[in-house]
């Protein structure tokens, strides 16, 4: 690969990361904010209920993003067994935050239908 694409890709990688932990950061600010004028409006449960939604739906986005620039960054940019492992770590921890994060949100695992578990109820 050549040094200026190389270049690119770390460049684009640490924009990623960037991207991500902001993505985070705003995401929780703006839910805060967001919660604090819920709370005036709807009183406190209904408020906090949709503040962990807001919260869940922040991290979501936010370790896709991370996971992405991980990803590209094992593949082009660095490439070893090493960095294969810590990513291969990385996707686990990832996909079951991702998959608590669903339940939390939703009372049900990603791979259920809401038919189904309507029918439990």
């Amino acid at each position: 690969m050549s040094d200026t694409i190389a270049q690119g890709l770390a460049v684009l990688v640490h924009l990623l990361e960037i991207a991500g932990a902001g993505a985070l950061v705003l995401g929780f600010i703006v839910a805060t904010v967001l919660w604090f004028q819920r709370t005036q409006q709807l009183g406190i449960l209904p408020a906090i209920s949709k503040y962990r939604q807001s919260l869940g739906r922040t991290i979501l986005i936010g370790l896709e993003i991370l996971v992405a620039a991980s990803i590209i960054k094992t593949i082009s940019v660095d490439p070893s067994m090493e960095n294969m492992g810590f990513l291969a770590i990385m996707i686990v921890i990832r996909t079951m935050l991702g998959w608590t994060t669903v339940l939390e949100m939703t009372g049900r695992w990603p791979w259920q239908n809401q038919k189904a578990n309507a029918s439990k109820s």
